[in-house]
Order: structure tokens, then sequence, then C-alpha cells
């Protein structure tokens, strides 16, 4: 009785963390179903453990791969599957095998399998080989259950620990506002997706702003070159498992020497710390392809054909794909069926609380934050694939939303109302995706609603457990999802809403830019043409934030008992 006493005053006294990991064990409860990326990765773990680079036997899989002098390697950065290895070791054993057989067969079992082999499979994936494509999906299907379990290892458990890091760094600004803005990053941005996916972004992501929080840690007391070194080493294991992250640790670069005008010391630290971190990363390249500078990235895949390298050239533009930034790709990017405006709104209200934050004087944390938020859209701007292929949004761009997520504690705390209008249609957008599947290709958005209305959702740890019936399979998750939303409640200072005028009209400006944008960002399938039943997840979303903004509202105009006035957690108190 007195452990159980004790473990309900350790919720009650630490609602923020609580608030935390509920939404990451609503992630790991999501068993999603894999594409390309995810098997280019666990191809290279399979590679890693015959002790080879080299992803032949398994090149079928995906089609993010490279030819070069005869042999297949995976593009993707090394880091996935080598922290992958062990944990893939200990389950390739006989009962690692047949609890993963259960769970396929269990999964079956359900109306909509969603790991099975398609009934009509496109044979051009496989080299137009009708035996190969029986034999390949039935693969991919046998590996589904372990690959779920090596995404809580390198998404699951980083996602978890990112957003424990915005939160501190965000309560050290804005005290009190830190689980607002953390919980918002994990239910409102395509974060929420990528947190249960087997992807490298949030593990990269998570390392590039960790080695921010230790600078800027180290700003606020005496100058530390041990610090320094860690914060590179950091950023440089981000490069081991994404490349692009290196934009990060750049920008971390001149934060680090702003600190102090004895500048050699801090360059030198922070570079030998990034160098040690990305060693992983050059070995990697020399062993593999003979030069620590060499990525693989440079022969990938364009035509798969009948051999499945019958084009190369994929990246061939520019640097690796990447030329100067283009304006309808910057387009895309924010008014999309997919982008940034339409489907998660809540990021303007982070560029606002950036703005705010600088003006309170938090300018230097504020340059690095919009430094690396401009440098990442100018950098996706100039790619030539903006969205990354099949995803819910722009995934290139998820090194740069925890530091923009700092600023939603600024514009939680100062303009609730408008903030909280945004954040609920983009929770709801976001949901919907990792209900069903998230990772759309050109269909619209309403293919979510479709197949929200079909019963065809993604599995869950019930579901490989034996629940067929899939809503049933999904109540842990939505619960999970509702507890970490009443715990952010609970740990976020009580706020008055102010007018709702603003909030009102930037859910009004909204509807328009989700109904109309994808039309000016030239896409084939909008809301108005071809995809209406986008209109219905628009709706969902602009009428959940009315609904929830009109019973705040009555809830303040509610009269207080006598005796007992409002309570506003202190700012001395502990928000956690």
């Amino acid at each position: 009785m007195n452990g159980v006493r004790a473990a309900v005053g350790s919720i009650r006294a630490r609602p923020g963390t609580v608030a935390i990991v509920c939404l990451g064990l609503a992630w790991g409860f999501a068993m999603h179903s894999m594409g390309w990326a995810q098997l280019a990765h666990f191809a290279q773990v399979r590679a890693f453990d015959a002790g080879q680079a080299e992803i032949d036997p398994w090149h079928w899989e995906t089609g993010d791969k490279a030819w070069i002098d005869g042999h297949f390697y995976s593009v993707k950065s090394p880091g996935v599957a080598a922290l992958s290895l062990p944990l893939y070791q200990a389950l390739d054993t006989e009962v690692g095998r047949d609890l993963a057989s259960t769970a396929i067969t269990n999964a079956r079992r359900t109306a909509h399998p969603r790991w099975a082999a398609d009934e009509r499979p496109n044979y051009e994936l496989y080299g137009y080989d009708p035996v190969r494509t029986m034999l390949v999906q039935a693969r991919i299907e046998r590996n589904a259950p372990v690959v779920w379990a090596l995404t809580l290892l390198v998404a699951v458990v980083p996602a978890v620990l990112l957003l424990l890091g915005v939160r501190r760094v965000a309560d050290r600004l804005e005290p009190g506002y830190g689980t607002a803005a953390a919980v918002s990053l994990g239910l409102g941005t395509v974060l929420m997706i990528f947190a249960a996916e087997y992807f490298s972004h949030v593990i990269a992501a998570a390392l590039g702003f960790a080695a921010f929080a230790v600078l800027m840690r180290e700003r606020r007391g005496p100058p530390r070159l041990a610090s320094v070194a860690l914060a590179g080493l950091l950023a440089g294991l981000g490069v081991t498992f994404e490349f692009q992250v290196g934009l990060v640790g750049l920008i971390l670069f001149f934060y680090a020497l702003a600190r102090s005008a004895r500048w050699l010391p801090r360059a030198a630290a922070y570079a030998t710390g990034a160098v040690a971190g990305a060693l992983p990363a050059l070995a990697f390249n020399t062993w593999a392809l003979g030069a620590p500078f060499e990525l693989a990235y440079s022969e990938a895949v364009a035509e798969l054909g009948r051999t499945g390298h019958e084009e190369l050239g994929l990246n061939s533009d520019g640097f690796f794909g990447i030329t100067l930034p283009r304006a309808d790709a910057a387009i895309e990017l924010l008014l999309a069926n997919r982008g940034l405006l339409v489907l998660t709104p809540i990021l303007v209200m982070a560029v606002v609380g950036v703005v705010l934050m600088r003006r309170r004087g938090h300018r230097a944390e504020a340059n690095v934050i919009a430094s690396v938020a401009i440098a990442y859209f100018v950098y996706n701007s100039g790619y030539w694939q903006p969205f990354g292929g099949g995803t819910p949004g722009p995934r290139f761009l998820i090194p740069g939303l925890p530091f923009l997520a700092i600023g939603l504690a600024f514009a939680y705390r100062t303009m609730p109302a408008l903030t909280l209008a945004l954040a609920i249609p983009s929770a709801v957008a976001m949901l919907t995706a990792s209900l069903t599947y998230p990772l759309l290709g050109e269909q619209g958005t309403g293919t979510w609603v479709e197949w929200l209305s079909d019963g065809s959702l993604e599995h869950t740890l019930l579901t490989a457990a034996g629940v067929s019936d899939p809503w049933l399979a999904t109540v842990p998750l939505l619960a999970a999802i509702a507890f970490a939303i009443a715990f952010a409640v609970r740990a976020t200072p009580s706020t008055p809403l102010g007018s709702l005028a603003p909030a009102l009209a930037a859910l009004g400006i909204w509807v328009i830019v989700a109904v109309l944008g994808p039309s000016i960002a030239g896409d084939e399938a909008t809301p108005l043409g071809g995809d209406t039943e986008a209109l219905a997840l628009v709706g969902a979303g602009a009428t959940l934030s009315l609904v929830t903004l009109a019973l705040l509202r009555l809830r303040e105009r509610r009269p207080q008992p006598l005796g007992e006035p409002p309570r506003r957690p202190a700012l001395s108190e502990p928000i956690s």
C-alpha cells in the first residue's frame, strides 16, 4: 500500500515527466507498416550481422540503395544499423522468431492485415518476377515485428528523451510552459509519426538538440571546454546517424564560439568532439566504400528495372541532389496537402514564439533557433524531392523541429488561446495519420479519412497479441495520448485565455489555407478536386478546436466556490 501511495505521489509531483512518458507509450504501442526507408536501414542491420557492408541478399526489399562496383549498399547513415545490431542479434533466436510468427499469424486474422503481401503486387518493384515478389514480400512480413522492436530502441526512446530535453530547456527560458511545448511537439508535428518509425530522423534530431542544450547550460555558468567538447561530440554523433545533421553542428559551432573572446580553444574543443562523434561514419565509409568522405548517395539507384540497378544517379543533380532553393519547392513545403501550414499550423506559433523569445532578451538562443530553422528550410527547398517520398510532411525538417518548439513555451504563455487553436488541428491530423498509414505518396490526406472510416488501421501490440478488432486494439494507444494531454495540462500554469477573436481569426485563416493551399501548390489531389475526404479532416480539426476553446471559456466564467481561488502554480514550484 505504501508503495502504491508513493507511486501516486510521484506521478502527482511530476506530471510533466508522466505526460511525456505516456506519449512514449503511445508511440511504442503502434506497430507501423514498413516502406523503403525502414527496410534500407534493416538491410544494413542484417549486413552488419553478416560482417559485411553490402546488402546484396536483401536489396530487393528496398529502393533506397546504391550500386557500387558490383554490389548494393544502403544509402542510409550507419548509426541506426549499428545501434540496432545487438538487439537484432538478441531477437534472432528461436524464441524471438516464434514470437514474431505468432504476431504475424494474429495480424493476418484482422479484417485489414497491414503486413501481409499485396493481393495485387507491383511486380515492377521486384524485377518483374512474380516468384521473387512473393518471396520478398513474405520475408518483409516475417520481419515486421522485429523491426517494430528495433524501432523502440532507435526512435521511441530517443523521442522521449528529446521531449524531456525540450521541456527542460523551455522551462529554463519560460518557466512552467516547457511541458506544453514538448507535448505539442510530440503530438502536433511530424515527430508524432517518426517517433514510432524505423527512421534515423528522431535520434539524429535528439543528438543535435542535446548538443544545443549542453552549450546553453555552459553559457549560464563558468566557461568549460569539457562541455564544449561534449556538445561537439553529440553533434558529431548526430552526423553518424544522419549526415544532414551537420547543418545543426555547424550552427552550434558558431554558438559555442560566441560565448568568449578566447575562441580558439573553444573551436578546438568543439571540433575535436565533433570529429570523434563522426568517426563511426567516417570509419564505415572507409570500410564499405574505400574513403572516409565517400557516400553511397553518389550512386543511388534511380530505376530498379530487372536488375535492381537499371539506372543510377537519383541524387546526381547539384550536391547529392541539393541545388539552389526553388520557389515552387518552398510553396510545396508550406501549402501542399502534406505541407507545414496545412497539416501542422502549430509551427506558425512556434515561429511567433521565437520572435517573443528574442524580445525577452534570449537573443543568442533565438538566433540559433532561427538559423537552424531557416537553414533546414532553405536546404529542403533545394532538394529535388522536398517531402522525401511517402511521408506525412517534410521529414527532412525534423532536426529543426525541437529547436522551434522552444518558441511554443513563449507562445502558450503570451497567447494561449491562439496557440491552442492551432495546436488542436495539428494534433488531429498527425493522430489520424498515425492511426492509419502515415507514409502517403501522391494521394491526398483524405486517404487517411477513408482508411479511418473503413477501420483500416495500423496494427498495435494488442493486434500482435491476438485482438482482431482494429479499434479495440487501438484503445490503449488513444488512452495513453489522452493521459499525456491530461498530465500536460496539469503541469502547465493556468493562464487566462484572453480574447478569443485572434484565435478564431487564425483558425479561419488556417481552414482557408488547408482547403485552397494544395491547389496553389499544384497538387493533383486537393480538397476541392479529387480528395474531398480531406475536408472532413479539416472540419474535424477546426470543430474540435472551437469546442475546446468554448469549453475553456465557460470554465473560466464559472463562479469559483467561496474560499477556493483559482489555483495557479507559482513559478518557484517544481514543474516537472
